[in-house]
């Protein structure tokens, strides 16, 4: 995405004419920029950091001739998304899996399901079905590379599973 069509995404969320959001935007940008030349830090909660950090000085081969130079440390601009950024991203674009689950501890219930962050801990969204000999099974979809923070719910109690970790409010953390 250039600057251009940026301006005109920030036009039409909010309403303003696109010549006023690419001068709106210019100026954030050019702002932004004075900053980080004065050696300040811009941080923007939810999103992410704008800083300077001093590289280093390193030797690398000469490429007009046969020796090494040395680079001289330089300042650089950088951004450090936060955590916020972070998940949207991978919410977004990572990897979508099958997870599956199983329920043993239930054999005598008459209703089970799985819980968690990924359904707002409702008891409707993920039901499991019963096997045969009694055991649960269920399964949902969830972006791979987070660790899923889930429960069972059987019969209107909440239980862990058994067979991953569990953090200090009984919640399970499976990572996926």
């Amino acid at each position: 995405m250039t600057k251009d069509e940026l301006s005109g995404e920030v036009a039409a969320k909010t309403g303003i004419s696109r010549k006023v959001a690419k001068s709106v935007l210019a100026a954030l940008l050019d702002s932004i920029s004075e900053q980080l030349c004065n050696g300040e830090t811009i941080y923007l909660r939810g999103f992410g950091c704008f800083e300077t950090r001093e590289g280093r000085k390193r030797r690398a081969r000469d490429p007009q001739g046969d020796g090494i130079i040395e680079i001289p440390p330089r300042i650089r601009p950088v951004f450090r998304p936060y955590d916020e950024l972070k998940d949207a991203v991978q919410k977004s674009l990572g990897k979508r899996v099958r997870v599956d689950f199983l329920c043993l501890s239930a054999k005598n219930a008459k209703e089970v399901s799985i819980v968690g962050k990924f359904n707002n801990w409702n008891e409707e969204k993920n039901p499991m079905q019963r096997l045969p000999d009694g055991s649960w099974v269920g399964e949902i979809e969830a972006v791979s590379g987070q660790t899923l923070k889930y429960q069972y719910w059987i019969d209107g109690r909440l239980e862990g599973d058994p067979a991953f970790p569990a953090d200090k409010k009984g919640n399970t953390l499976r990572q996926i």
